[in-house]
């Protein structure tokens, strides 16, 4: 938190190296969705399916939300500036490994992993720098910037995964994030080395087995193994036996038990599942259907984002003046909408599809507020840290198995073949029934808002 005794000296130096971290932040949620674009060409080079490739998503999305709550954990005894430079270092180090080594795809996978386990690092800190060391004034313009910069990586990967693929190679978005390298004299020169001492201890066992159920369910979904199901009962089993009888774990049971709180959790699990997995579908939807090259694939679901950057700087203020119940409405609405005119006419025009992007995207820019306000209601006050830090993790897991089921959705025969929508045309048939998909998440998911409304006590 903001203390008195911090000179204006000080606050100005956080100022000036703001920007930098902001620029790690940008450069490591670019690839996100510079991967998710080359998809198609990653699986071509490989020749392996949509379904493989979705691994990576996969695994780089659940690095991300583990990493997330190992920043956040270290930051109460290390220093900002410490933890930066560590996730520096780590994001360009995972990059010089994926670039020198891209023959095999299993090394594309542990670079991505490696890349997100660094560059993690700002996406944690930004939020938390701007709290304990700005004045509230100079502080509240941060929580903005932050949703700003995940939009902005969001854009500029969309833009550079297109431009890479068709006339680079996308093996060289590996090298893209080694400009944080860049950073590091700024972040040594203005923040504070302010580490101390701490008995307190992260939970690894606790988050590696959170980990390994995820990593589990992920693999089953991509190859349909009995053994590897066998393997997710029992991590799951050892989760919760583990988070039972571990009294200061990352997360304990009466999180579980606590239903209002479940209740929020099933709603980010229904809605987030598809967050990720409807740009990794957009790529095959407009090069399968419509021909479209990455490149312009790219250039078309570029406002898109640059929407999603807008309304989501807005995003509390919507909240605010339209209470959480109204803005989900408006952001669900936005959802089935884009989601049912996809699956009745993506076939037709390109720019519909970029259309239905900008209304997706909208949607989801504005969700991330009131979901979480939620989550705040629905705890104790003394709860609300841990419970913050399982939220922003359970989206990342639920968007990393989201997005491998859905390339598994695009491997069976039948999803191509028994059209749910009859006047579709027979190469968009897959994809009209795997948006019609996503439609029941969504409407499943206003379902248990209703109840939620009730539990919490929402009147708007």
């Amino acid at each position: 938190m903001y203390k008195k005794g911090v000179v204006m000296e000080e606050q100005n130096n956080i100022e000036k190296v703001m920007p930098m971290i902001m620029i790690v932040f940008i450069l490591a949620g670019t690839l996100m969705e510079a991967f998710n674009i080359s998809a198609p060409m990653i699986s071509k080079d490989y020749a392996i399916s949509s379904s493989t490739v979705s691994i990576q998503s996969s695994v780089s999305l659940l690095v991300m939300g583990v990493a997330y709550m190992i920043y956040a954990s270290l930051s109460d005894f290390l220093s900002v500036r410490k933890l930066m430079i560590i996730g520096i270092v780590i994001l360009s180090s995972g990059s010089a490994i994926g670039f020198l080594f891209t023959d095999s795809f299993i090394m594309v996978v542990i670079s991505r992993a490696i890349q997100m386990a660094g560059g993690t690092c700002a996406s944690a800190l930004l939020i938390l720098t701007a709290t304990r060391y700005l004045s509230e004034n100079n502080r509240m313009k941060y929580y903005g910037f932050n949703t700003a910069c995940f939009s902005s990586g969001q854009a500029l990967g969309i833009l550079m995964g297109g431009l890479f693929a068709t006339y680079i190679g996308w093996k060289y978005l590996f090298l893209v994030p080694m400009l944080s390298l860049f950073t590091i004299p700024f972040i040594m020169k203005y923040l504070p080395e302010d580490s101390k001492e701490s008995k307190t201890k992260i939970d690894f066992i606790g988050l590696f087995l959170l980990a390994c159920v995820s990593l589990f369910i992920s693999l089953y979904f991509t190859v349909m193994n009995i053994y590897i199901l066998i393997a997710c009962i029992l991590s799951i089993a050892m989760f919760f036996i583990y988070i039972t009888k571990k009294s200061d774990a990352f997360i304990t049971i009466d999180f579980f038990k606590n239903k209002k709180y479940m209740n929020v959790m099933l709603i980010v699990f229904l809605t987030y599942s598809i967050q990720g997995s409807y740009s990794f579908l957009f790529s095959f939807m407009a090069s399968k259907v419509h021909g479209i090259q990455l490149d312009a694939i790219s250039m078309i679901l570029l406002p898109s984002y640059l929407v999603g950057l807008s309304i989501g700087i807005f995003g509390s203020k919507i909240t605010q003046k339209l209470g959480v119940i109204k803005t989900i409405a408006i952001a669900f609405t936005c959802l089935v909408s884009a989601l049912v005119l996809g699956a009745a006419f993506l076939d037709r025009s390109i720019i519909l599809l970029g259309f239905i992007s900008c209304l997706f995207n909208g949607g989801f820019s504005i969700l991330y507020t009131p979901i979480m306000t939620m989550v705040i209601n629905s705890l104790p006050k003394d709860k609300t840290g841990a419970g913050l830090g399982f939220f922003n993790l359970c989206i990342k897991i639920t968007s990393s198995i989201g997005i491998v089921i859905t390339g598994k959705l695009l491997t069976m025969e039948h999803m191509q073949t028994n059209a749910i929508v009859s006047f579709m045309k027979s190469e968009g048939i897959i994809y009209s029934n795997i948006l019609l998909g996503f439609v029941i998440c969504i409407l499943l998911s206003s379902i248990a808002v209703s109840v939620a409304k009730k539990n919490l006590g929402l009147s708007k």
